[in-house]
């Protein structure tokens, strides 16, 4: 798990290595181990490293082949590396680290691309041939670890945030034309990004460049929808999940430092931190929020779950005035506005387990994979989801449950396509119409074109199609969160969930196996879901969530903000100009739980521009 960095000048002029140094040295946090530069005229690579395995400093990068003509820099883990050394002794292949890098430099220089099927991993590199200076980009099949890039007309360059592309001189500026989808969605799709000139690289894509600096090729390795469809018949579903499973889980508990363990204490991280129990694993400690005297607290379970195993529990409480410095800090490692509220205290978490471990296991990705949220039980079946539309008929006042609430507001619009691509959001339609910003544009392509896919290959089933959009989407954004707030504090983590056997075998699966009664997670509950405690298996969902109505209102930094909000330059650009911040803000504090959903958001982006543009 590493920083990468690099551009290629197309004017041929000689690379500074000056420049790339500022550029990698904005990505210490994510390698504080140790640094490397390699200039090869035009061409600048660099690296940050934090150690996981093979501690030497024989595994650092820029990493050169014996031959001196091929260079990998490379970000992230090949879970299943030890599987290949067999095969490349037996091609002539010599081994001087016991590290993964060493591995993939060895599978590029003798099989290129064809390679990244057989890897298990997450990860992000690039890879140079000296002699036909010709340069690979690689992306992971889910977008696990971020690639951002930037082209014009003197050079190319790329790096694993943003922060490292600015540091080589490019101007920092809001593309406006994404802030509808970040405001509306919560996230920009896709291979935009909220910055004027910087891409995502897309998940399962590689670029390959020539000579000149010229883009030879941008294609796919992996596509969900292919893979799936080709995956060999599954027979017993049960017995294969909870075998792929525990094998995920072993994988990833392939480390030469110490690997903890995020435990909420629902059904996700405690399968892991059972399924590593169950194999055997010492030393294994757990790492749980608190939220002492609030109804979302699982702390108890997450502790006492953790002491029935033998597992050292770490508790952490992240409230109050706590809160504005891991906000603060976790809007600068992470660039781009914050999407889903809880970065800071993920951030907070990690480095605090910094101190003992520098690697964790989290269950992200099982709901959006096996159907997990509440909000997919919309459609649970056909009939529910007719019901629900009577909501619409329904008096605010004659309504109780603020989710039902929120349905009524999210169901409003009667077009089933349209459910589907707003299933994940906080606003809604009704909202912007009310806001008087009927005209807005929410209509993403990207978001469209993979919804149109899902309905290729799940034509009768919405919500296997909302499943598959959620995979490019809403999980795209989860996994950006979860890189930025562990490699913040310097950790790796692992997502036992998003193994891509796992991912593509449950994708093959018949609609049966998708229930979203209960907790959803058929395969999950049913497996080893039935060996955890009671206690757990019977414990309601709670998803992590912070009081933040309450703390833009009570903590001074945070109410000073809120008062002046409304002069935020980011209030003049594009369509947040017809915004009536101020009357926003006066209705919140008069209504709060009834306003929330709107002032969040448009309080978090101000509060991320006020620091990203304005220190």
């Amino acid at each position: 798990m590493c920083g990468i960095a690099g551009f290629w000048n197309k004017n041929n002029l000689p690379a500074s290595e000056e420049i790339l140094r500022k550029m990698t040295d904005s990505l210490v946090h994510r390698g504080p181990d140790a640094g490397g530069h390699k200039i090869f005229g035009d061409l600048a690579l660099g690296h940050r490293r934090l150690s996981i395995l093979d501690l030497s400093e024989h595994a650092n990068q820029p990493f050169l082949s014996p031959c001196g003509n091929f260079i990998l820099i490379f970000n992230g883990e090949i879970f299943n590396y030890r599987d290949f050394y067999p095969e490349l002794r037996n091609k002539g292949y010599q081994f001087k680290t016991s590290s993964d890098t060493e591995v993939l430099l060895f599978l590029l220089m003798e099989y290129g691309v064809k390679a990244l099927p057989r890897l298990n991993g997450f990860f992000a590199f690039a890879f140079w041939d000296n002699q036909n200076r010709e340069l690979i980009l690689v992306r992971d099949r889910f977008g696990v670890k971020p690639l951002f890039w930037s082209e014009n007309e003197d050079l190319l360059a790329f790096a694993s945030e943003p922060k490292a592309l600015f540091a080589m001189g490019l101007e920092k500026s809001i593309a406006e034309e994404h802030l509808d989808e970040l405001f509306f969605y919560r996230h920009v799709s896709g291979e935009h990004t909220i910055f004027e000139e910087i891409k995502r690289f897309l998940p399962g894509y590689y670029q390959v460049w020539e000579d000149g600096v010229r883009l030879k090729k941008y294609a796919n390795w992996y596509h969900l929808g292919e893979e799936m469809m080709a995956h060999p018949q599954i027979k017993n579903p049960l017995e294969w999940y909870e075998e792929t499973f525990y094998d995920s889980v072993r994988l990833r508990m392939i480390s030469d430092v110490p690997v903890g363990t995020m435990l909420s204490g629902g059904l996700d991280s405690s399968s892991i931190l059972f399924a590593q129990h169950h194999l055997g694993y010492k030393d294994l400690s757990s790492w749980n929020l608190k939220f002492k005297g609030f109804n979302k607290d699982e702390s108890q379970i997450a502790e006492r779950f953790s002491t029935d195993l033998g597992v050292e529990y770490n508790g952490l409480e992240f409230l109050g005035k706590n809160l504005k410095t891991i906000l603060q800090r976790s809007i600068e490692v992470n660039d781009e506005p914050l999407m889903h509220f809880t970065d800071g205290l993920l951030l907070g978490l990690s480095l605090e387990a910094k101190k003992k471990v520098t690697v964790l296991l989290t269950g992200e990705g099982a709901d959006e994979v096996m159907a997990g949220y509440v909000r997919y039980k919309v459609f649970q079946n056909k009939l529910k989801y007719e019901l629900l539309k009577y909501l619409e008929y329904i008096p605010d006042r004659w309504i109780k449950s603020s989710r039902f609430k929120k349905i009524k507001r999210y169901i409003s619009f009667s077009n089933p396509g349209f459910h589907i691509l707003s299933n994940s959001n906080d606003w809604f339609l009704q909202d912007l119409e009310n806001l008087g910003l009927g005209s807005l544009n929410v209509l993403s392509t990207y978001r469209i074109d993979k919804l149109e896919e899902a309905k290729r290959y799940f034509p009768k089933n919405p919500l296997r199609q909302l499943l598959y959009l959620d995979h490019f989407t809403y999980l795209a954004s989860l996994n950006d969160k979860n890189d930025r707030t562990t490699m913040g504090a310097s950790i790796e983590c692992r997502e036992p969930f998003l193994d891509h056997r796992l991912v593509t075998g449950i994708n093959s699966l018949a609609d049966q196996y998708f229930s979203t009664k209960g907790k959803g997670k058929w395969l999950s509950m049913n497996s080893i879901g039935k060996k955890l405690p009671d206690y757990i298996q019977n414990q309601e969902k709670i998803g992590l969530a912070i009081p933040w109505d309450r703390y833009f209102l009570e903590y001074d930094e945070f109410r000073d903000h809120l008062e002046h909000m409304h002069q935020s330059p980011l209030f003049q650009m594009g369509w947040l100009n017809y915004l009536d911040v101020k009357k926003i803000v006066q209705d919140f504090k008069h209504y709060p739980s009834k306003n929330y959903h709107l002032i969040r958001p448009l309080f978090f982006n101000s509060y991320w521009y006020k620091l990203q543009f304005r220190g």
